[in-house]
């Protein structure tokens, strides 16, 4: 099989202000540089901000919304929830574990889309104050940031208990305190907030005896009665 020049691109991931220059050829063609590329669906850019990855996601959540709004709005509440579940939530939490975002206007720019699908759902689309936290507190939902952190925390159950193919080597235990993890050093905010060192500081912060569940399923569950205080930067 050889690798077809017009669909390979080249992205440099690096906080140097000059970056090396390096040009790629394959079958004598000069490959394009590019700041964002899509990889498994999930939008990286140069620098990880993640920008990119949720201005995509958030256009094609509130497109889907747009569609519920036109065809579904006269259904049952039900009816309408579980549509949400269905074909706008998963649009916003595909691969979270490897984009989370840490910035406020990124995580709000999210939360957006959350609280409009409340509005849908509920019918109560009133504009006074407070009247988005009581949709959300009828509807039962938590925060999208909770959920990512929730499928953080789930990941790196299987992770720990080799319930997946990723290597554990360098989750170093804390001698002092045996069912927590060291941080590793991190110098810059795309690395303080990737998936380990964020993970590392969430799974830290929940109980003991949540960790030491022998059951996924279990472990899982008990996350919904957790809740999280995501760290932000603007």
């Amino acid at each position: 099989m050889q690798f077809h020049p017009g669909k390979c691109q080249v992205i440099r991931v690096t906080n140097k202000v000059k970056a090396l220059d390096r040009k790629y050829r394959i079958h004598g063609v000069t490959l394009q540089l590019y700041n964002s590329v899509k990889y498994l669906g999930v939008n990286i850019d140069c620098k990880l901000s993640w920008k990119d990855q949720c201005d995509y996601v958030c256009r094609r959540a509130h497109n889907m919304l747009s569609f519920l709004e036109r065809n579904f709005s006269r259904c049952p509440l039900k009816v309408k929830e579980q549509c949400y579940f269905t074909l706008v939530r998963p649009l916003l939490e595909y691969g979270c574990t490897a984009w989370d975002p840490y910035l406020t206007g990124q995580i709000e720019q999210l939360e957006k889309v959350n609280r409009r699908a409340a509005r849908f759902v509920t019918g109560n689309h009133l504009r006074e104050h407070g009247n988005t936290a009581k949709n959300m507190e009828n509807l039962e939902w938590p925060p999208l940031s909770d959920r990512r952190s929730g499928l953080k925390l789930s990941m790196f159950y299987k992770i720990k208990n080799d319930l997946i193919c990723i290597p554990r080597e360098d989750l170093i235990p804390n001698p002092r305190k045996p069912d927590q993890y060291l941080y590793p050093s991190s110098k810059i905010n795309s690395h303080l907030h990737s998936f380990f060192p964020s993970t590392i500081r969430l799974w830290n912060s929940i109980p003991s005896e949540l960790k030491s569940n022998p059951s996924f399923d279990g472990f899982k569950d008990s996350l919904v009665n957790i809740t999280f205080t995501p760290s932000t930067s603007d």
